[in-house]
């Protein structure tokens, strides 16, 4: 019988992951690449991609616990005689929700941090007292220090939909970590992590000289495809066994719906929440979605009402592309593509570099788990509609569009437009957003349906409003909008002006089918047939 070591969901320490027996993904390879000593590195990465794991395994390494790292790869590559005092600092666990709280909260650390050294800090002043506690380490154990930062943009991140409140949270960071700055002849070395890369106006203007190590190391956190199939080759067995499915087949669809996260544009790595809980649970569903459900990022669509179609747009489009250096995270003037980028929604699929040019990096949605979580979140968030309500009318949709049946398809649109809450329908009215929220409602709906998405086709004879593709399936959409015009009418031309300008040529080796909506106010008309019945 074989003994299958236990999976490390929510298991965060690297000691404790060792000493008990779980499975570990070596990735001390890449740390001991990456070392070199009076170095400051950042790396970013989205929740739950195993950072706060890689800081763990830094800070046993530094200490020098060399029986922690038996059989490793760094085992015999590291220089076990050498040990430094470890300043750790993890902000998920202080408060900071003004930034006089962050401020007394990182006060409190670190007069804790000086009382566990056995060092005296009496004073009020942050700055004074951080630079003050590094200093006296230092003269105490005659070591340089390394200092090791968890979630470094945390406070900024949960406060984005408030500015001054983030703001103030900035400000204060980048006082303190201004003092690593001023510092450096006491420091060893210095590692944080974080899900954006912060502008260097903002944070990382107290910490200059910092290597981001974000594109360089792609495979640093998260599980590779050669990880995943080696170390848990019996959790694969076991699940192929249990569910009759082959290996073969099982891994596709892991890689369809966990795969795809990279930073490089080759390397593609899975998230390990999402694949330790697949094992753990026995099923596929949208785990690492659901174990922080991003209300920042929901609230931010809703909040930025005036942009909220060319936010949207950004996750139908599935060649985004940006160019130059990598997108840092501005505070004052955030980027919805940044933000979708840096918190994992959104991830490079491919990088063009030519030399004497600036990079260039094609952007997508990574995986079916974002996918189907993220569209299900933003139709829930502009209906009455459950989550689970949401799944089941967007598979409805589809197996109606697919078998042409208008009655069907025509009680479904109804029922989404009805859920629309009238106090959200009156706020877009207002604004005059009424058409571009029809059209992100529809396009999210499609794309929870695994549909890729083209929109704004240009023709030599015109402009289709959408093409939907899926497999060998190619929907042709055109919609119309109208508070005054009859909806039957808006449908008869969209279906016409499909046909009459042969919008259809290109797709003439797929399956085509074609549908015309028309909304109106609070009301909504649609009309789908196949191809073949017209031409």
């Amino acid at each position: 019988m074989i003994i299958m070591k236990e999976l490390p969901l929510d298991i965060g320490t690297f000691p404790n992951l060792i000493e008990n027996g779980y499975i570990y993904v070596d990735k001390t390879k890449y740390i001991h690449e990456m070392y070199k000593p009076g170095k400051k590195f950042f790396l970013s990465r989205p929740r739950r991609f195993g950072k706060s794991l890689l800081l763990s395994t830094l800070e046993e390494l530094f200490k020098g616990n060399k029986k922690l790292f038996e059989g490793l790869y760094i085992q015999d590559k590291w220089d076990w005689e050498k040990n430094y005092p470890i300043i750790k600092l993890d902000l998920g666990k202080r408060s900071y929700d003004t930034s006089d709280e962050l401020k007394l909260s990182l006060n409190n650390f670190v007069k804790e941090t000086a009382a566990e050294n056995k060092i005296e800090i009496s004073g009020d002043l942050l700055k004074d007292n951080f630079a003050k506690l590094i200093r006296d380490i230092y003269n105490k154990t005659g070591k340089k220090l390394v200092i090791l930062i968890d979630e470094y943009d945390k406070p900024i991140i949960d406060n984005i939909n408030d500015y001054n409140i983030a703001d103030g949270n900035c400000k204060v960071l980048n006082n303190f970590y201004g003092v690593l700055k001023s510092s450096e002849e006491f420091i060893q070395f210095i590692f944080l992590t974080g899900v954006t890369k912060s502008s260097k106006t903002s944070i990382f203007s107290g910490l200059n000289n910092i290597t981001d190590i974000t594109l360089a190391y792609p495979c640093i956190c998260g599980y590779t495809q050669e990880e995943l199939e080696y170390y848990f080759k019996e959790y694969i067995n076991k699940f192929s066994e249990d569910n009759d499915i082959s290996n073969s087949s099982l891994l596709s669809l892991i890689k369809e719906w966990y795969n795809g996260y990279s930073w490089d544009g080759e390397n593609r790595v899975y998230n390990p929440y999402s694949i330790l809980s697949l094992f753990f649970k026995g099923q596929f569903n949208n785990y690492w979605f659901e174990s922080g459900t991003p209300s920042f990022l929901i609230d931010f669509i809703s909040n930025n009402s005036n942009n909220n179609n060319n936010n949207l747009n950004v996750l139908f489009n599935p060649n985004k592309t940006i160019h130059g250096e990598f997108p840092n995270f501005q505070l004052k003037n955030l980027d919805f593509t940044t933000l979708l980028l840096q918190t994992g929604y959104l991830t490079i699929k491919d990088v063009d570099i030519v030399v004497g040019e600036l990079p260039s990096y094609t952007l997508d949605i990574p995986n079916k788990e974002v996918n189907d979580s993220l569209f299900t979140s933003i139709i829930t968030e502009y209906t009455n509609e459950n989550t689970g309500d949401v799944v089941f009318l967007a598979r409805k949709i589809l197996d109606e569009i697919i078998k042409i049946d208008n009655n069907g398809l025509q009680n479904s649109f109804d029922s989404l437009i009805s859920s629309i809450p009238s106090l959200l329908c009156g706020n877009i009215k207002k604004n005059g957003l009424i058409e571009s929220f029809y059209h992100g409602m529809l396009f999210s709906w499609f794309k929870l349906m695994g549909f890729f998405i083209q929109g704004e086709i240009l023709t030599s004879t015109g402009r289709l409003d959408a093409v939907f593709k899926k497999e060998d399936l190619v929907v042709l959409v055109e919609v119309k909008y109208s508070l005054t015009e009859s909806l039957d009418k808006m449908v008869d031309k969209a279906i016409s002006q499909i046909m009459d300008k042969k919008y259809y040529l290109p797709y003439t080796d797929y399956n085509v089918i074609i549908l015309g909506v028309a909304f109106g106010d609070r009301e909504v008309k649609s009309h789908v047939e196949p191809l073949n019945i017209l031409s």
